[in-house]
Formats: structure tokens, C-alpha cells, sequence
């Protein structure tokens, strides 16, 4: 059962759709998927816009109480810091891919989207498959 309320799954994914700066995201974090997994034989390459969504919605949710208007913060704050606004997004779309493709940040999505997560390679599913596997059978996860 996904964690994340069906109202709010389509508030922040048409959030996204609808402001540049969070589809900038998208699109950056969409980039470092192609780039860090080209290697990826078993990768569906038609699935890493909605993975990149998804990374997107649960930064939104774990780290900014679901408030995508602190990622606007966030970024205006490096912008101040002296990162020009596209660094400003590069940057912080690699933080946020960098975390949510870990082992923990799959358990995450996972966490948060339940049956509806979308990985693009089946590792990441053959992975928290293992996981589920093993707490059901009462031992403790290995990672």
C-alpha cells in the first residue's frame, strides 16, 4: 500500500508538469539516469521519465513535507549563494538523484509508492522483491 494519498500523488506530479523549474528537475534527473545506467542492458528507457517523476515527488515528500515550493527556496537559496540558476538545478537534481537511486532511497520509493513505483530496470524490483521476501519470512533485511 503506497504511502502517498492518491489527492497528493496528483497534486505534486501536476505540479511538476506545470512549473518550469520542477520539470527542469525532472528533465536533469531524467539525464543522469541515462547517463549513470547507459550501461544498463535490461533498462525500458520509456520508464525513466516516470522514475524521474517519482524521485522528484518523494524528495518533495521526505525532505520538504511535501511543499515543492521549498525546492523554489532551495534553489533561490543557492542562486544567492552565487550558482547561476542552471548550476542551481544541475546541482540540486544530481543531490536528489544521487540518494534516491542508493539502495535506501529505492526502499523509499518503494515505501512511498508501493505497487505503483516505477523503476526503469528490473534490478531495482528484483532488489526490494528480495527485501520483501525476507521480512516476511521474519529475517532481517539485507541490502
Amino acid at each position: 500500500m503506497p504511502r502517498i494519498a492518491r489527492q497528493q500523488l496528483e497534486l505534486l506530479t501536476a505540479a511538476i508538469r506545470h512549473n518550469d523549474y520542477l520539470a527542469r528537475i525532472v528533465d536533469e534527473i531524467e539525464h543522469l539516469h541515462r547517463v549513470v545506467f547507459y550501461a544498463n542492458a535490461r533498462a525500458d528507457w520509456g520508464l525513466v521519465h516516470g522514475s524521474a517523476e517519482q524521485i522528484l515527488i518523494a524528495e518533495i515528500v521526505s525532505r520538504h513535507g511535501g511543499q515543492y515550493g521549498n525546492i523554489h527556496h532551495a534553489l533561490r537559496r543557492m542562486e544567492q549563494a552565487g550558482q547561476p540558476w542552471e548550476a542551481a538545478l544541475r546541482e540540486l537534481a544530481a543531490q536528489i538523484h544521487s540518494y534516491y537511486t542508493t539502495p535506501l532511497g529505492i526502499v523509499i520509493r518503494q515505501d512511498l509508492f508501493g505497487d505503483g513505483v516505477v523503476f526503469f530496470t528490473p534490478d531495482a524490483y528484483e532488489w526490494t522483491d528480495q527485501i520483501k521476501g525476507q521480512e516476511e519470512a521474519g529475517q532481517p533485511a539485507k541490502p
